[in-house]
């Protein structure tokens, strides 16, 4: 069976990596081979790849709530929109917990112009810009053109340090997203010296890597939260489920309701830990 990927390119369907996607949720390996058993017998040749994730969810969710939760991390993350600004919150928590100072929507002056730099990361004497892409669909790749963008724009920045007696500070720039790289993307940055971090690149070490070694799972992974519940998080700048349970008061500040409160605080924490 040929299956329809988000970018609508299609693919024979693998029971084999649907159970590795699985397991990244943390439920046991047995459970997992039969409940992908049981998605599989409900393909069928054309659909995609969002009807399997959310057949996948169901069955995950009818073992353990807080498996289907954590299976959700990626279309949660795709969730955190429309505009970009709660992503580069929440990636600025994920890289704090990696011992990185983190500051977002930062002005830097380059050679030629000022530029927003969406975020700006300091560790072990190393000044790093990065620009985040937020898409909120899942095919939705990252490419070319935005890497040439982005390399430009920290080239400017970068000259600036031999001009200006190194007031700029950033050394180094990356590009960041929450979705995938153009292979063209790839190649360039490589090539041209740019760091590309988004879902599943680079291969041994990738944007999901961090959020499963951090833990820090987004707020939008709460099946206890309304969709309006979790806007009103996130315009509060609460992206990180972790923050609920350390500091339940930042609910009530975002004006969540004192009767769910509770459950949510315990999702919280069968979810994300301590």
């Amino acid at each position: 069976m040929r299956i329809v990927k988000g970018d609508g390119s299609r693919e024979e369907f693998d029971i084999e990596k649907l159970e590795r996607s699985m397991l990244r949720s943390g439920a046991p390996k047995e459970a997992v081979h039969a409940l992908a058993l049981k998605v599989t017998a409900t393909i069928r040749d054309g659909m995609t790849t969002s009807e399997i994730y959310r057949s996948a969810f169901r069955q995950l969710k009818k073992e353990e709530s807080t498996f289907a939760a954590r299976y959700s991390m990626r279309r949660a993350i795709l969730e955190m929109g429309p505009t970009g600004f709660p992503f580069e919150d929440y990636f600025c928590a994920l890289m704090r917990a990696k011992g990185y100072q983190a500051k977002v929507r930062q002005i830097i002056t380059g050679t030629c112009t000022h530029h927003e730099v969406d975020v700006v990361l300091e560790k072990d004497g190393l000044t790093i810009g990065a620009e985040l892409k937020f898409h909120n669909t899942p095919g939705f790749k990252t490419d070319l053109k935005t890497a040439l963008y982005v390399r430009a724009r920290f080239w400017d920045i970068e000259y600036a340090i031999e001009d200006q007696s190194k007031k700029s500070k950033v050394q180094e720039g990356w590009l960041v997203t929450n979705t995938k790289f153009t292979s063209q993307a790839i190649e360039y940055g490589e090539c041209a010296g740019i760091k590309l971090l988004g879902w599943g690149h680079p291969t041994d070490y990738n944007l999901a890597d961090i959020v499963r070694e951090t833990g820090l799972y987004p707020i939008t992974v709460l099946t206890t939260l309304t969709k309006k519940e979790q806007r009103q998080l996130l315009q509060n700048q609460i992206t990180v489920c972790k923050d609920i349970h350390n500091n339940p008061d930042l609910l009530a500040k975002a004006g969540i309701a004192k009767r769910k409160h509770r459950e949510i605080i315990e999702e919280s924490l069968r979810i994300c830990g301590s």
